[in-house]
């Protein structure tokens, strides 16, 4: 542990730029490193990586300003700022773009996040927001079904992710027989609205069926 408020914050600053990258790539991906031992591996691994690539730089900024005494004396120039923007901003960039890539499933992003990154197969079905109709069976036999999908007013239907418990509300409920679970259709094939929504909680859940693309 460091003795000094110095050592401190050269802890600090050392491991901000892992922050800054988990910190955004989860507000793209979800927050699937929730644990404080996760978060913590990923904020030493990322920092790490980043900071061995930059090291030449650092190295010649810690030489020339801080060593020499001109940070505590004051000489420090304005352009030295925007260095000190792009340490903070590049973590933000590479978290953002690898979070946008692992959200969307693109295949390069795998090199970072690994194979499986879902905590859970909820995250993995549900982390693209794919549209489509979900038949479910309640654990008192009843049977719901609703369109996982977006209006055209912008609302949507949702679920919630990791780590929080699992609910889901549909935005548009849907005719479904209760103890059959078959759609009764319109005249022209089409699911009988019900111009409302569903929320349900997973533990009422005993049996989901998820039927892509809304047609």
């Amino acid at each position: 542990m460091p003795d000094t408020f110095q050592a401190l914050g050269v802890l600090a600053v050392a491991l901000l730029p892992g922050a800054m990258y988990v910190w955004s790539f989860e507000r793209q991906a979800g927050a699937w490193g929730v644990k404080l031992a996760d978060r913590l591996l990923r904020f030493v691994g990322v920092s790490a990586v980043l900071q061995v690539t930059l090291l030449p730089l650092t190295y010649r900024l810690w030489f020339d300003f801080v060593r020499s005494g001109r940070v505590a004396s004051g000489d420090v120039p304005l352009l030295l700022w925007p260095v000190l923007v792009l340490y903070v901003a590049l973590p933000i960039a590479g978290g953002t773009i690898v979070g946008w890539g692992a959200h969307r499933r693109r295949r390069w992003a795998k090199w970072f996040t690994g194979a499986n990154p879902e905590p859970r197969a909820w995250d993995y079905v549900f982390g693209t927001w794919p549209e489509g109709w979900i038949r479910l069976r309640l654990k008192s036999g009843t049977w719901l079904a609703g369109a996982y999908a977006q209006s055209p007013d912008g609302s949507r239907s949702y679920v919630a992710g990791y780590p929080e418990e699992q609910d889901l509300y549909l935005i548009e409920a849907i005719d479904v027989h209760p103890e059959t679970g078959e759609f009764p259709l319109t005249e022209v094939g089409r699911p009988v609205s019900r111009t409302s929504g569903i929320l349900i909680r997973w533990e009422e859940v005993e049996y989901l069926e998820f039927i892509e693309e809304v047609t």
